[in-house]
């Protein structure tokens, strides 16, 4: 992170930049434009939750909420929420204790 405030990246953290909350992802990030640009494949529109323990443990906080995510191939990024009855039941294993 920088803290010079002629440099592009002043909300620059580790490359990701906030953008706000999401109503249901919560606090979310975005790969900073500035140093990364946008995703080739989502053209940016991945979003990365910050309250993000796992990738278990998230699809699990989804799937209590009937949602599964579908997630950028690229970036990783998540780019949509699909509601689960139009998709089978992933097998999730959450963790216990982080």
């Amino acid at each position: 992170m920088s803290f010079n405030l002629a440099d592009p990246c002043l909300w620059c953290i580790e490359g990701s930049s906030p953008a706000g909350t999401h109503d249901i992802l919560g606090p979310v990030y975005k790969p900073c434009p500035a140093c990364l640009g946008p995703c080739a494949l989502c053209e940016g529109d991945g979003l990365f939750p910050a309250d993000f323990v796992c990738m278990p443990c998230f699809r699990e906080q989804l799937a209590a909420q009937g949602l599964a995510p579908i997630m950028c191939a690229h970036c990783s990024g998540v780019v949509d929420l699909i509601p689960l009855d139009t998709i089978p039941a992933p097998e999730v294993t959450g963790h216990v204790d982080h």
